[in-house]
């Protein structure tokens, strides 16, 4: 009698964890990147590639989730994350605006890297501090935030900005004098102007404007996942294990040597 009903325990419990089975492996986060931003991600050939992607996909390996990528213009990606339309979002500098909506993994970036000034070859100016471009005319990437002295400085109309789409965008309008020079990542500006073969034609100023960690963060309005705290600290723990076990750093290496 006890070993029959020790047999209906086992498969009860078996029939239950084969239930439970597919729901546990067809959660799925939802993440939109950008589409223009080389080497980070960018599409080639008519896929989503690059170092934000890869790293992306190997921390849904190892957390044990699917990860679906998609794109959105930079202003589209914000909103749709402040409003819950998407799970995650990646890469975001910290703002505190933004930290009202977002969730973030601040542990590890998962990319950093330093912004430059760029200018057309023989146009260089000194640039020591944010004063030293007042009145002038400055190519910035649309909802992108420099430093709290570069932002206010806009606000305060001491620095003329004109929008652009993308880094790309920002190349073309300096390369047709509507700006005298745009704010840049060092790597993404340094792939397009090498693939758009820009690079004796523009430069960059010696001294960074901001040295920035952009993170992977998740909506806090999102219902996908109801602890949001536990798949942050999971995320966290996959981004320290690709940095100390060279993941991360072979991932780069693909996009950039």
């Amino acid at each position: 009698m006890m070993l029959k009903q020790t047999f209906h325990l086992i498969l009860i419990s078996l029939i239950s964890s084969l239930i439970a089975l597919p729901f546990a492996h067809t959660k799925t986060l939802n993440v939109l990147g950008m589409s223009n931003y080389p080497p980070f991600s960018f599409e080639q050939n008519g896929k989503m590639v690059g170092i934000d992607n890869e790293v992306m996909y190997e921390i849904g390996r190892r957390v044990g989730i699917e990860v679906e990528i998609n794109y959105r213009p930079w202003k589209r990606l914000l909103a749709d994350l402040k409003y819950g339309a998407t799970d995650a979002a990646f890469a975001l500098f910290w703002t505190q605006e933004r930290e009202q909506f977002a969730l973030y993994a601040d542990v590890e970036p998962i990319h950093g890297g330093a912004f430059y000034l760029y200018v057309k070859e023989g146009d260089e100016f000194d640039f020591n501090n944010v004063s030293d471009l007042y009145n002038r005319k400055i190519g910035l990437q649309l909802a992108f935030s420099v430093s709290e002295d570069f932002d206010n400085a806009v606000k305060s109309q001491k620095i003329n900005i004109l929008n652009a789409f993308s880094n790309l965008n920002n190349i073309e309008l300096l390369l047709a004098g509507r700006i005298e020079a745009f704010i840049g990542h060092e790597l993404v500006t340094g792939y397009n102007l090498l693939n758009m073969g820009f690079l004796n034609q523009i430069t960059r100023l010696p001294l960074p404007i901001s040295e920035k960690k952009a993170f992977l963060v998740l909506s806090k309005e999102s219902n996908t996942f109801v602890d949001k705290n536990a798949l942050i600290k999971k995320i966290n723990q996959a981004l320290v294990d690709m940095k100390e076990d060279g993941t991360h750093q072979a991932i780069v290496n693909q996009y950039i040597q």
